[in-house]
This record gives structure tokens, C-alpha cells and sequence, in this order.
């Protein structure tokens, strides 16, 4: 069971006010990187970046159910050639640098000659231009001159080049222009529109809204959609080492994450379809105090692209050094190189487990910050076809929570359809282990199918745990609300696909026979092997066989090929237990005797 999360929130408010007012972005960071080093040419990125033309077999007869939304730096060079272009819907040429004194661009790089611009027109993708603007907020918006220049470029430059859309990734404006950007965004939309019939005006938009910088409300009422910066979470600067983008809360001291942004802006009215959630192709390594999450950092952190880690060229990000925060769910290595280092990067587990959550919120897509950061591997690029594809895999057996994640409470103001979905010919079983609610003021509906159109199977607040549900077709529906006052520990429930044909009340059911469990019947230790070169996280869980609910008995291990492990479950007493262990595709239930 969750531990509750006390309401007073004394959340490092030297960490949260710099992020406000020190904090460099990602894009930032790495657009002031790229542009002092005043390189010329694709051939001279090409060599910086490691460049390698993989011609591997792509995923050429899959259709995107989803939109796919990735920022294209103009530093990428020829990464443009590995880009899988069915596996996306939109490019975001990275970036117009906006003068804040003119309107006129500091730089706007090869966008008129940009022949990852052309291959994405080419293979229809629609392509957008970014428009940056990082500093001298004060003398853009106090300029009418200099905005409408700004407007009157972007058109032209989307007209001239058959684009599609832009993209405003305006940061770090301090809260007194917050009015000013607004009424830009208001005019940019209207004269966009009116001028370029079909396009689209989108905004890089933060993953915290401090201060309430950004007006999303009435935002919303003029953009056609937003993508949501969900990472830098934790970053450079951070006194805590922590996940770029937690799916969950790491620590009660830092309340941030990437469900809780998602809820924020639906909160704020954005429709689902409206609302694309960034995630990042990169690390951030800091130097830490301890070997293990969370932990202090002693220094600055560094951002490295995901193909860097995955290279591994020190050795130090090996299965060996690799670990689960538990909390976040999120991947991370620690290793000791004149002194513990921690680097936090997103892989196919903890990136599969937010693009889940895209979908059983039914949001529009995910945004990439940024397109080659993986160059030379294809996982990424297959996750999206497993995820987001006609050819979508779901899980046949997860563990869902409320916003708050296995640790913490759900937020205020929330409200939210959460709808799991199976294959056609399959049925779903849903069994909670706890539902606590303030009572009276937040509500969980559920239903027997795939909206709120579909049978009601029952509504519940305070503590009253619902009973088991086997639904009816493939699809099961939450709704979840709260107020703007106290919060509870939430929801924790296991979910279970099974064929339709078979028993639904029989949890002991195998689909994939890929790890061998023994002693069985067993006393103290179980150990557990691999049976095929199976490589990732295991989520293994000890479940009661009353009511096939889940005491408090978790464990994450990672594989590589073919090892054992061991569980010591002397704590538990005897009895019958069910083992569910959960690893990619693969999944088991087995009978486990407790003596």
C-alpha cells in the first residue's frame, strides 16, 4: 500500500525557484552548444555526431494510430537518412532564432534547403518550423513592430517551403509578460490561419507552468494543439540526481512528473486529442553522493544522447551498473568513476510504460526531443510501431495506479478517462489490491467497456474496495475526479487479459512459458531462471490466492540472457500464493506452494 503524501509541501524551493528562474532547457542547452561551436556543414555534423548510415530493415507496412511528433535539430545532418518516416506524422525543423529586438531571425540554418525537410514532405510527414525566443522577452513584447515581423517571416517561410504548421517554443518568460505572450499566440493563430488555410500553431509548452506563465485555458481556445516538454524533470542543475522524465514521483520532496503534467493540462481544458506529450531521446549523469536513487548530487549534471549510452564506449553503462527506481519507474546506471555517478535515461521499459499511459488516456501522441538522438539503434523506433501502430501489442497483464503512482496520492483537480484495452477476441480482469478516496468529494466510475456510453459496473469514493470485474468485451474504463482540496492514497489494481473462451476466475494461466520457477512447493528461497535469452526488466509480483489481490511483495530484477535469481519469501506465511511475472511481451501466472 502507498504511503500517504503530507499536503504540506516543502518541496525544495531553492530547486523549484531556480528551475524558474536559473534553469536552461534542453532545447536551450543544446542549441547554445551547437551554435558557439559555428559549424557549417552537414558533413562537419556528420562527424561530430558519429554519423552512420544503418540501412536496416524498417517497419515499412505499419500504419501510425497515433500522432508522432518529432523535433528535427539542424544539427542532426544526415541522421534524417535512418529516420523510419511511416513512423511519423510530424517534423519540426529545430529552429528560427528570433531577434528580440527586430522580429527578424538571428538564424533560421538550411531550413529552405534542408533535405530531411524535403524527405519528410516527400513521404508525407507534415513538416512545421520552430520558432525559438530564450531571452529578451521584455523588448520582443513591447515591440507591436517586432511581433508582426516575426508573424509575417514565419508565414512566408511556411508558404515558401510547403510547410504545415509552426511551432512557438518560447521559455523562460518571466511571469509580468505573461499577458503579452498570450496576445502573440492570439494573433500568430489568427493570421496563420487566415493566410495559410489548414495550418496549425502549436506550442512547445512546459512541463510545470510556473507561476502560471502560460495562460493554457485561453490558449487552448486558439491553438491547434501542444506539445508538452515531459522531461527536464530533473536537470543540470538539479541538487538531487533523478529521472529526465518520471513517469511517477521519485521522492516526496520533488512532486513533479510526467502523469501529473498530463493531468495539469487536462485540468486546464485541453482535450485529449489536443494534447501531445514529449519525451526524451536523451541521459542526464550527475555526480552523486551515493551509489543508489535518490541521492544528493556533488556537482553539475551532463546531458548525453541516447545512442552515446547505448555505445557505451567506458563500459560504465552495463547491465552490471544498470538499476529501477521503483517509485518513477525509471531506468537509471550508477557506477563508481572517481566517485559514484548516476545517469538517468529512458529505455524501452520505463518508455513503454509512458507511452501505455498515452494511450489509455487516449492523448493525441508523443513529441521527440530529438529525432537521430538514437542513431545506429532501431528499439526506439520499434517501440512506436508496437505501441502506436494497427500492429499495436499491449500488456496481458500490468499493474495500474492512480496519478500518484505506487508511492505517493493522487493530485487535486484531476479528471480523466483511463481506458485499458485488449485484443478483440480477448477479456479483461480487473481486481484492485486498495481504493482510498476522500470520501464524498473524488470518484472512480467504472465500466464495462470502452467509454462512459458503456455499462456502469460501479461507482466508488472513500475506501470501499470495488469487486473484481471480468468484463464483457475487450475494453475496461476508469473515470477518475478529485476536488481542489484533500487528497487520498488512490488506486492500485492488477489488470489481466485473458482469451475470451477461457474461465476468467482461473488466475493461473501461462502465456508465455519463458522463465522456469523452483522449488515448488517451497520453504524460504525460490529461485527463478530465464529459459530463453530474454533480456530487460522483471516485474515480479507475489499474489494471494484469495481474491487474486497483491499483498505488499514486489520485486524488479534485470536479465541478461539466460541467469538465475533468487527470492527470499520466509516473511510470507504458508500457503497458497499466485507469481505473476511480467517482462516485455511475456508474462506468467503460476500456482506457488508457501510451506
Amino acid at each position: 500500500m502507498k504511503k500517504a503524501l503530507l499536503i504540506i509541501l516543502l518541496i525544495l524551493p531553492f530547486l523549484i525557484f531556480g528551475q524558474e528562474e536559473e534553469f536552461k532547457s534542453i532545447h536551450q542547452e543544446e542549441q547554445d552548444f551547437y551554435r558557439d561551436l559555428n559549424l557549417k556543414s552537414r558533413t562537419e555534423y556528420d562527424s561530430l555526431n558519429g554519423f552512420k548510415n544503418t540501412n536496416w530493415i524498417k517497419n515499412s507496412d505499419i500504419s501510425l494510430e497515433k500522432r508522432v511528433f518529432g523535433y528535427h535539430p539542424y544539427w542532426a545532418g544526415s541522421n534524417y537518412l535512418n529516420y523510419q518516416w511511416n513512423l511519423l506524422t510530424d517534423l519540426c525543423f529545430f529552429s528560427y532564432e528570433v531577434d528580440p529586438y527586430s522580429g527578424e531571425p538571428l538564424y533560421v540554418y538550411d531550413w529552405y534547403t534542408s533535405e530531411a525537410v524535403d524527405s519528410a514532405l516527400a513521404n508525407g510527414v507534415n513538416v512545421h518550423l520552430c520558432v525559438t525566443l530564450f531571452s529578451g522577452h521584455a523588448s520582443f513584447f513591447g515591440s507591436a513592430t517586432s511581433q508582426q515581423t516575426l508573424i509575417n517571416n514565419v508565414i512566408e517561410l511556411i508558404e515558401d517551403r510547403g510547410a504545415h504548421g509552426v511551432n512557438v517554443d518560447f521559455e523562460a518568460v518571466p511571469s509580468s509578460q505573461s499577458n503579452a505572450l498570450t496576445g502573440f499566440l492570439i494573433d500568430l493563430s489568427g493570421q496563420m490561419h487566415t493566410a495559410i488555410s489548414g495550418s496549425q500553431v502549436s506550442i512547445a509548452a512546459p512541463a510545470v507552468n510556473w507561476s502560471n506563465t502560460f495562460n493554457i485555458p485561453v490558449q487552448n481556445q486558439y491553438l491547434d494543439f501542444f506539445v508538452v516538454m515531459g522531461y527536464d524533470y530533473y536537470w543540470n542543475g538539479s541538487t538531487q540526481a533523478g529521472p529526465v522524465s518520471p513517469l511517477y514521483s521519485m521522492a516526496g520532496n520533488y512532486d513533479y512528473n510526467f502523469t501529473k503534467t498530463v493531468s495539469y493540462y487536462q485540468s486546464q481544458g485541453v482535450p485529449a486529442d489536443k494534447l501531445i506529450m514529449g519525451v526524451p531521446y536523451y541521459a542526464r549523469q550527475w555526480p552523486t553522493q551515493g551509489q543508489f536513487a535518490p541521492s544528493n548530487t556533488t556537482g553539475s549534471g551532463t546531458a548525453y544522447t541516447y545512442r552515446y549510452i547505448k555505445d557505451n564506449s567506458s563500459g560504465n553503462y552495463s547491465v552490471a551498473n544498470q538499476h529501477l527506481e521503483p517509485n518513477s519507474r525509471s531506468a537509471y546506471y550508477s557506477f563508481n568513476s572517481g566517485g559514484w555517478k548516476q545517469c538517468f535515461l529512458d529505455e524501452i521499459y520505463s518508455m513503454g510504460k509512458k507511452y501505455d499511459l498515452v494511450n489509455r488516456r487516449d492523448l493525441a501522441g508523443i513529441g521527440i526531443w530529438a529525432l537521430g538522438y538514437d542513431n545506429g539503434y532501431t528499439e526506439m523506433w520499434d517501440l512506436i510501431a508496437t505501441k502506436f501502430s494497427d500492429e499495436l501489442q499491449l500488456p496481458d497483464t500490468d499493474t495500474i495506479y492512480d496519478s500518484g503512482g505506487p508511492a505517493f496520492n493522487y493530485y487535486n483537480d484531476e479528471s480523466y478517462l483511463y481506458t485499458l484495452a485488449a485484443p478483440e477476441i480477448k477479456t479483461i480482469q480487473l481486481t484492485f489490491e486498495f481504493l482510498d478516496l476522500e470520501a464524498g468529494y473524488d470518484s472512480l466510475w467504472i465500466y464495462d467497456g470502452a467509454d462512459t456510453n458503456s455499462s456502469l459496473a460501479g461507482v466508488y469514493s472513500g475506501n470501499e474496495t470495488p469487486e473484481t470485474l471480468n468484463s464483457s468485451s475487450n475494453f475496461i474504463t476508469l473515470k477518475f475526479s478529485s476536488d481542489g482540496a484533500i487528497t487520498g492514497e488512490g488506486w492500485e489494481a492488477v489488470y489481466q487479459v485473458y482469451p475470451s473462451s477461457n474461465d476468467n476466475n482461473n488466475p493461473n494461466l501461462s502465456q508465455s512459458e519463458f522463465i522456469s520457477i523452483y522449488p515448488n512447493p517451497v520453504t524460504d528461497m525460490v529461485y527463478l531462471r530465464t529459459v530463453s535469452n530474454y533480456y530487460g526488466y522483471l516485474e515480479i509480483s507475489i499474489l494471494s490466492s484469495s481474491a487474486f489481490s497483491l499483498p505488499d511483495k514486489h520485486f524488479y530484477r534485470f536479465f541478461s540472457g539466460t541467469e538465475e535469481i533468487s527470492l527470499n519469501l520466509d516473511d510470507l506465511p504458508g500457503g497458497l500464493y499466485f507469481i505473476r511475472i511480467i517482462g516485455g511481451q511475456n508474462q506468467t501466472v503460476k500456482k506457488l506452494i508457501i510451506r
